[in-house]
């Protein structure tokens, strides 16, 4: 007799009892297993929020353990009137204090234009009845052009746009309207004594030169208004000149761009931009808001970690962490003058460990001591004295490097909940092959259960049949 569930041939309830069984021996385990490798999981999260705000905080660091941060110079500019006179930058070598800036004159190119009597009545009218060269000078600049007999003016237009060493010239054609079409050339090249010269090898060119190779005169003129012409302005009374709008250097770390002509006051002088040049302190401030910032965030997730609650509550590492930290805030200096710590600049901690900083109070301090915080921060090369950005960022590179505390301590953790999960899978094939056991075992106790109930049914009945032929 085949039975096709535990049970059916005995009718006893032998599904439940191996079910209990199995139970008895695996749900305990499981749970002990599953709430390990639940504990490593936490562990591996919490080691990793704690390196991104660790990293977070460290980014911070290093802004404060650059020099630039503090040696930069922000410069802010009045303008006469509505029009922007000038653009004024200045790198760490510029002075802070005010200059006054006037535009005299802007750098511009040079413009030959087809002269009087010289203009062509077609674009398709032959500029040349023989070979020869052009050669295009400006300043220090130029290039050779080969024009051949039969080019017309607009060949040799596209000629001339088109040359690879072209430095800057440029040549249009303009049309009046009364039959004259008229060739413009143009430089780019700026500054006194760089206007645009057009000379050839053969006077049949000399319609399209500005210099005339034969006795006639050359076809192209400029007049003194398109003459190329230095930029020139004026710096706290004296005249400065430049080729270009650009002045590097002209002041000792500052580079001003010249924008537009400067107004005129009713005496008919030029009237002055005033570029006030002063450390750069609202970067600066934001750096250290950002330090701030970081360091409060840090400080709350320590806090956090801290809990009775947390995964690393009574954690020696958490203790370390927020211990040394506040340690290395309080550091002092001896290099930086009358600032002993950051607390003399500004800095406040309330008493949740919480920091905060006083513009006010750091605005007074950049005004009268400002190099010492540079040296707070940055360290002083003279004494060779550690700043406060460079005391934490070793302290914290223990931690975050790629092979530092934190990763060794995650990757510690990762491995446990690893080994526990395959201690899981192990012990839950071992529980399947002994449910496979339990029912092979039922199985037959069912099946004899059930061939014993069958022959006992058998009996029963056949001793009921010869009661009633006896009687």
């Amino acid at each position: 007799m085949s039975v096709s569930s535990l049970g059916v041939g005995s009718g006893l309830d032998l599904e439940s009892l191996v079910t209990n069984m199995v139970s008895m021996q695996r749900d305990a385990r499981v749970s002990q297993i599953e709430s390990r490798i639940a504990d490593y999981e936490a562990q591996v999260s919490g080691y990793g929020t704690l390196m991104s705000t660790l990293s977070s905080f460290q980014d911070a660091v290093e802004k404060l353990n650059d020099q630039d941060l503090f040696t930069g110079r922000s410069v802010g500019i009045t303008n006469p009137g509505t029009k922007d006179i000038v653009e004024v930058t200045a790198d760490d070598t510029a002075s802070n204090g005010s200059y006054n800036i006037s535009v005299e004159q802007l750098a511009q190119g040079s413009r030959s234009v087809s002269a009087s009597g010289q203009t062509f009545s077609s674009v398709d009218d032959v500029v040349t009845n023989a070979d020869g060269e052009l050669t295009f000078t400006a300043g220090d600049q130029s290039f050779t052009l080969s024009v051949s007999s039969g080019t017309t003016l607009s060949e040799l237009r596209e000629q001339i746009n088109a040359a690879t060493d072209n430095f800057g010239v440029s040549a249009n054609l303009v049309d009046d309207g009364n039959g004259n079409v008229y060739l413009a050339m143009t430089s780019d090249v700026t500054g006194d004594g760089n206007t645009l010269s057009i000379t050839n090898n053969n006077e049949a060119l000399d319609k399209v030169s500005t210099v005339a190779t034969g006795a006639g005169t050359a076809g192209l003129a400029t007049s003194a208004d398109d003459e190329a012409k230095s930029a020139k302005i004026n710096v706290d009374g004296i005249s400065i000149v430049s080729d270009t709008n650009n002045f590097e250097n002209a002041v000792s770390g500052l580079t001003i761009k010249a924008l537009s002509i400067s107004p005129k006051d009713e005496s008919d002088q030029f009237e002055s931009s005033q570029a006030v040049v002063s450390f750069d302190q609202e970067t600066m401030e934001e750096a250290l808001n950002d330090f701030v910032e970081a360091y409060n965030s840090i400080r709350s997730t320590l806090d956090e970690a801290g809990d009775v609650d947390s995964v690393f509550s009574g954690s020696s590492l958490i203790r370390n962490l927020k211990n040394t930290l506040a340690s290395n805030l309080m550091t002092t200096f001896s290099s930086s003058g009358n600032l002993n710590s950051i607390f003399d600049i500004g800095f406040e901690l309330d008493n949740d460990g919480q920091l905060s900083l006083d513009s006010s109070t750091l605005s007074d301090v950049v005004d009268s001591d400002f190099d010492s915080i540079v040296k707070m921060f940055a360290g002083d090369e003279d004494s060779g004295e550690k700043g406060l950005g460079t005391v934490l960022d070793d302290f914290l590179s223990v931690y975050t490097e790629s092979n530092g505390l934190i990763t060794n301590l995650k990757n510690s953790s990762q491995e446990r909940a690893d080994s526990a999960e395959d201690d899981l899978a192990n012990f839950e094939y071992r529980m399947e092959l002994y449910e496979s056991q339990l029912r092979d075992r039922f199985s037959t106790l069912d099946a004899t259960l059930a061939s014993m109930n069958s022959n006992g049914t058998s009996l029963l009945t056949t001793l009921s049949n010869l009661s009633s032929s006896t009687s």
